[in-house]
């Protein structure tokens, strides 16, 4: 069981990383795809890959689905910024 937990998280994981690589233009459908699979990657590749990978959403955000909502609706909305949003009743600006 152990194995296919990690092939399956595996297999998501590269499933996130090759649909970001490819595309240079900014395609919301794929940056709200990458958020809810790895929250903070849309918004990381809103911004052109522009600094590092934003671990503490991605790891937060798959502890809390609260961030990864937040992160898929930034995502949708095109920010650029991985700040993580803590105010989840408000709409982004």
């Amino acid at each position: 069981m152990k194995k296919l937990i990690a092939v399956v998280l595996s297999a998501v994981m590269m499933f996130g990383v090759m649909a970001a690589i490819p595309a240079q233009a900014k395609d919301t459908g794929a940056a709200t795809v990458l958020s809810l699979v790895m929250p903070g990657a849309g918004e990381w590749y809103n911004g052109n890959f522009n600094g590092g990978f934003p671990w503490g959403e991605c790891i937060i955000g798959h502890i809390c689905f609260c961030f990864m909502l937040s992160s898929a609706i930034d995502a949708s909305n095109g920010a650029t910024d991985t700040n993580m949003r803590l105010d989840f009743w408000t709409s982004p600006k």
